[in-house]
């Protein structure tokens, strides 16, 4: 298959009579579903949606928003799939950058979007069974692998969005990767909460299942995602690591509820298991070890393990770099986690582990479109320029799945590839067939929800206050962002506490028009940086790994008391 156009119509010829949406409520097979898919096409052709006509989708997670994505592909036009939890400074920007011919979006957002688009033309998702419903799909100008279907927007540097340019040909051949290196086929059950804004989730569910016929289950009520569990008996979860941490909450909350001797009998399993369950699939248990596990196994962990049903194989961690921690801690339970590792610029996924030869740490196997010459290739750029797959260095990629370049912005586009390589930006290796990420190039900071910030943005509005001096973002990792302050001198001789509460007013008066996840949690104050201890460079720019250095221990204790659990 070429076009996503071509994909969605076979889905329907081979998988018609298949089960394509599990809801809480009701059951639908493909030809429902693509059914209704058709005849909204139909109805966006008829109020004039042409070949590469962007349309806004900004909603919730839904089956609307599913109708919807495969909709505006059968009319040849491109998605431009939006965060509704967006401040309106970013949405208007957004919106402005994209210009989408139609927005398809719920009641209860209209008002905010006509605040900061007034030119949209909005059409209601509620409606949208009642205005397509004598509407019919006529074949229209032929679209090939190379146009534009998406327009994912990623944060940029200065603070603004940058759209993501990917086209037919890049969502096709990444969703297929996937298909083939999980082996998925209609047997299969994805499940996560996870929104369609979210490049991971679009192309492994929206684009997985035209590409090999798998259901997908959905719950209304993401408050219910882990009790939904039961109900939908995936084969595979799709997860960011806070989705993870969640889900061992409630475990570990069943466990208490259960009493004090199923909460000793839940610790003597955890201090044991490493002895039985390791980081490799070769790994060879203690089997002394292994009957006591086998036995506490038995009276602890079948019952947590029977809510996500007999088929249930794993869950796919992505989005964010995944604590190895929390991945040995699900291996202990007898639920793995296979992580994978991918950027909106690769239309995402690059690679993913495997339970047939998985190894905790890495970021699993490269995907075939990295490993047939003829479509992709990977490399690694050493500290003195030169390339190799041997080396530890940037990561390059070129192939199928990269990214036309970034809408409006030429320039941003040259940038990150050159010659025909997309620089990641992250630093990596690759060893016995798995890829390792130890690390980034720039200071992007990656929140463990998958949202990605560049810090600066941050720093420079905080910077504002007379107040604070210097500032320096953190969190990668983390639940939230966290900001390091420096005082004028002048503040000096003030107390501590007193500087906390005005230094906490501060930052939440100059981050109020933020969106949450770019909102500093919580604050540490630092000493100043300065040119004599390194941490500020000649022209008066903060050295991060030298603060961190510097501060290790006492952002390392901070962090402990806000209840995040991170190496510094």
């Amino acid at each position: 298959m070429k076009t996503l156009k071509e994909c969605i119509l076979k889905a329907k010829e081979e998988y018609g009579e298949d089960i394509f949406i599990k809801s809480t409520s009701k059951n639908y097979t493909y030809d429902e579903i693509i059914e209704k898919v058709l005849k909204l096409a139909g109805y966006l052709k008829e109020i004039g949606i042409k070949k590469d006509d962007r349309v806004g989708i900004i909603t919730p997670k839904s089956i609307e928003q599913l109708k919807s994505l495969y909709a505006v592909w059968m009319a040849e036009a491109i998605i431009v799939p939006i965060n509704e939890n967006n401040r309106e400074r970013e949405l208007k920007f957004i919106l402005e950058d994209s210009t989408p011919k139609v927005i398809l979006t719920i009641s209860s957002l209209e008002e905010k979007i006509k605040k900061n688009y007034p030119e949209a033309k909005i059409i209601l998702l509620e409606r949208l069974d009642e205005l397509s419903k004598n509407s019919s799909y006529e074949e229209g100008n032929d679209i090939n692998s190379e146009d534009v279907a998406a327009l994912i927007y990623t944060s940029g540097s200065t603070g603004n969005p940058k759209g993501v340019i990917l086209t037919h040909k890049n969502l096709v051949n990444n969703g297929g990767s996937i298909v083939n290196i999980k082996k998925l086929t209609a047997d299969d059950c994805l499940y996560s909460i996870l929104p369609y804004w979210h490049s991971f989730s679009l192309t492994v569910e929206v684009i997985g299942a035209i590409s090999s016929g798998f259901s997908l289950g959905f719950t209304e009520n993401p408050r219910n995602f882990v009790g939904n569990i039961p109900l939908f008996k995936p084969t595979i979860i799709l997860a960011v690591p806070r989705i993870l941490e969640m889900i061992k909450g409630s475990i570990e909350k069943q466990i208490k509820n259960n009493g004090t001797e199923a909460v000793e009998g839940y610790e003597k399993l955890l201090q044991i298991a490493p002895l039985v369950k390791g980081d490799r699939y070769d790994f060879t248990p203690n089997e002394d070890y292994r009957q006591i596990y086998d036995i506490l196994d038995k009276k602890l962990l079948v019952k947590i393990r029977s809510v996500f049903g007999e088929n249930f194989k794993e869950f796919i961690s992505g989005g964010a770099a995944l604590d190895i921690n929390l991945q040995r801690y699900f291996g202990y339970l007898g639920l793995p986690v296979m992580q994978g590792y991918g950027l909106s610029e690769t239309s995402p996924v690059v690679s993913v582990d495997n339970l047939e030869d998985y190894c905790y740490g890495s970021v699993g196997n490269l995907l075939q479109w990295l490993l047939n010459k003829s479509i992709g290739d990977f490399t690694f750029l050493g500290k003195s320029g030169n390339k190799g797959k041997d080396l530890k260095g940037e990561l390059l990629l070129k192939g199928n799945c990269v990214m036309k370049g970034y809408w409006n912005h030429k320039d941003e586009s040259a940038k990150v590839i050159k010659d025909g390589w997309l620089h990641t930006g992250d630093i990596g290796y690759y060893k016995d067939d798995k890829l390792y990420i130890s690390g980034r190039k720039t200071n992007m900071i990656v929140l463990k929800g998958g949202e990605n910030i560049h810090p600066e943005f941050i720093e420079n509005e905080l910077k504002k206050s007379d107040f604070i001096n210097d500032v320096m973002v953190i969190g990668d990792g983390c639940k939230n962002l966290y900001a390091c302050l420096t005082v004028p001198e002048n503040y000096d001789e003030t107390h501590e506490s007193e500087l906390n509460i005005l230094l906490k007013s501060e930052v939440k008066r100059l981050t109020n028009h933020l969106a949450s996840y770019q909102k500093p949690r919580d604050i540490l104050l630092v000493p100043r940086f300065t040119i004599e201890d390194e941490t500020y460079t000649g022209t008066m720019k903060v050295r991060r790994h030298i603060v961190n250095k510097r501060e290790n221990e006492n952002i390392k204790n901070f962090l402990e008391e806000v209840g995040e659990k991170k190496k510094i």
